[in-house]
């Protein structure tokens, strides 16, 4: 009788899987997001201009036929606004094309804007060159960092402040949450471990405060020049 083995697993193998996984991830959205925006958006407007064009035909349509037309045309134009915001979640278009600053303010915006938590945020001056690897790691852990925030109910108020600093690059996010007042529907400690593995990739830190009050200040930092491009 053969008995199954379970093969161990090394320290740095583990490092190396969740490494693979999460870079495996991101290419998929970013393909995705591309497929999405090259193939569907140009059939929804192709079916668009076809609508329109039926509604130019001679004889005229009657206005019955024109009116389902129209809610058709309603219909895709909303299909379409749905799609570039799937597009937006897989891989935001203004980290490309805008910079993680931009990025950043886009993501407190979509998080906070609809709520009533103050956010504030602070920035350099001047925006760092960030080598494209190390921007869509920095976005992903600021969304990570974001979401802690966000499931907590007794939060008022935000900060986010990123600085360069002796040779190093800082955020900090805080908040002013209450302790044991907020139900936890996931758990922030898996939550963190994504972080600080992203984070070691670029030999930096996180780290995490919790005032006795409960509120809540995370650092990530790491070496400047891990992070720029040359």
């Amino acid at each position: 009788m053969l008995t199954q083995m379970p093969i161990p697993v090394e320290g740095t193998q583990l490092e190396g899987l969740v490494t693979h996984l999460q870079n495996t991830a991101e290419s998929k959205n970013t393909a995705l997001s591309h497929e999405l925006h090259d193939e569907l958006g140009g059939l929804m407007g192709a079916a668009i201009m076809d609508l329109d064009a039926v509604r130019r035909v001679n004889p005229a349509l009657s206005q019955n036929a024109l009116n389902r037309l129209d809610r058709v045309k309603r219909t895709l134009e909303q299909a379409i606004d749905l799609k570039r915001r799937v597009i937006e979640e897989l891989r935001p278009s203004i980290l490309d094309n805008f910079g993680l600053f931009a990025a950043l303010r886009w993501q407190l915006k979509k998080s906070w804007g609809n709520s009533d938590v103050v956010s504030t945020e602070n920035y350099p001056e001047v925006e760092p060159r960030f080598e494209s690897h190390a921007a869509t790691t920095l976005f992903r852990v600021a969304q990570e960092a974001i979401s802690i925030t966000v499931k907590r109910a007794s939060v008022k108020s935000t900060d986010l402040a990123v600085s360069v600093d002796h040779e190093r690059f800082w955020m900090r996010f805080s908040d002013d949450g209450t302790a044991g007042t907020d139900a936890q529907t996931t758990d922030p400690a898996m939550i963190l471990a994504s972080m600080q593995h992203r984070i070691r990739s670029l030999d930096g830190s996180v780290h995490l405060l919790r005032t006795e009050a409960g509120a809540t200040v995370l650092t990530v930092s790491m070496p400047l020049s891990n992070i720029v491009s040359d």
